[in-house]
């Protein structure tokens, strides 16, 4: 299968210069694809990828993005071999059915630390997202320290039904009141209609706001800029780029605000606007065939060579 790799140094340039392109496309400007889906088919399948992706995302970052958080789950396992979440169960109101079993691997308080998430075949969230399989990260330093990484590989791991495998690797590049973390995503995506996709990222990510309360949810705020591209087994290969920084809140399942401009061979041919910062599960497309709100999550698999599959 084909896949999209673009150089860390033209890519970390484009992702800086996306969130500050405000710049709006017409309707009449939205370029005309030539895809085997639909554009509808599209942008639905696309935006609950990345919506699981996001939510994957803040799951590693829960369990190993603070000082805090690291430290407890390590001096806890001095005497535990395997936890039941955190010891205090501060996260107790996060999951309705089951939680993940956590083990850390380390060495007298040194790194790297490896933290291991299992979800085993199901665990709900409140939210009522349903995550099952393996997390493991890998710690190389503290995260007070520029520099600090944690890759990430998945094993039997899915959510809401959509399978992940592949890597993420996160580094640490500003320790500021804003906290910069620069992520770079080579993932492969199947849906259950069992189309893959191969996703290819690099993101920056500001914790903006919640930093200072690592066990309190609700105050978090996350702020994305970035690129994907993106191949699919359908045969279709587009760009995904933001132009305004989204929004990931952590009371809020799914991504907030922001928008993202999707491209072929250079030409835009639909935006999606995720919102004002309501807490919803609505979004909204414009491309050549006009504007449309559609449902987070729900995927329309509709082929244009009169097949016609659709997914939820």
């Amino acid at each position: 299968m084909k896949k999209l790799v673009f150089s860390f140094a033209i890519g970390t340039v484009l992702l800086f210069m996306a969130c500050e392109n405000d710049e709006v496309v017409p309707a009449s400007d939205y370029a005309t694809v030539d895809f085997n889906v639909t554009t509808e088919s599209l942008l639905t399948t696309d935006a609950a990828v990345e919506d699981v992706i996001e939510a994957t995302d803040y799951e590693i970052e829960l369990y190993t993005g603070t000082v805090e958080m690291m430290e407890e789950l390590s001096v806890a396992t001095v005497n535990d071999d395997q936890l039941k979440s955190t010891t205090d169960e501060r996260f107790g109101d996060r999951y309705r059915l089951g939680r993940p079993d956590i083990t850390v691997d380390w060495t007298d308080g040194d790194y790297p630390r490896t933290v291991t998430l299992d979800y085993g075949e199901e665990t709900e969230l409140s939210n009522g997202r349903i995550i099952s399989g393996i997390i493991e990260i890998e710690v190389s330093a503290p995260l007070y320290q520029e520099g600090a990484t944690r890759t990430i590989s998945f094993t039997d791991f899915s959510v809401d039904s959509l399978i992940i495998n592949g890597t993420i690797q996160k580094e640490l590049v500003s320790v500021s009141d804003e906290r910069e973390i620069v992520i770079v995503r080579d993932l492969t995506i199947t849906i259950p209609e069992g189309t893959e996709i191969e996703y290819y990222a690099e993101i920056s990510r500001i914790w903006d706001e919640g930093l200072g309360t690592p066990f309190y949810l609700g105050d978090d705020v996350l702020l994305i800029t970035g690129y994907a591209t993106c191949f699919d087994s359908d045969g279709n290969e587009y760009r995904r780029e933001i132009t305004e920084k989204l929004q990931k809140q952590g009371g809020c399942r799914f991504l907030v605000s922001g928008k993202v401009d999707y491209s072929n061979n250079g030409e835009v041919f639909a935006t999606i606007d995720y919102g004002d910062g309501t807490c919803d599960n609505v979004a909204e497309y414009s491309s050549a065939e006009g504007t449309k709100e559609f449902i987070i999550g729900k995927r329309i698999r509709k082929y244009r060579s009169n097949q016609n599959q659709a997914g939820e």
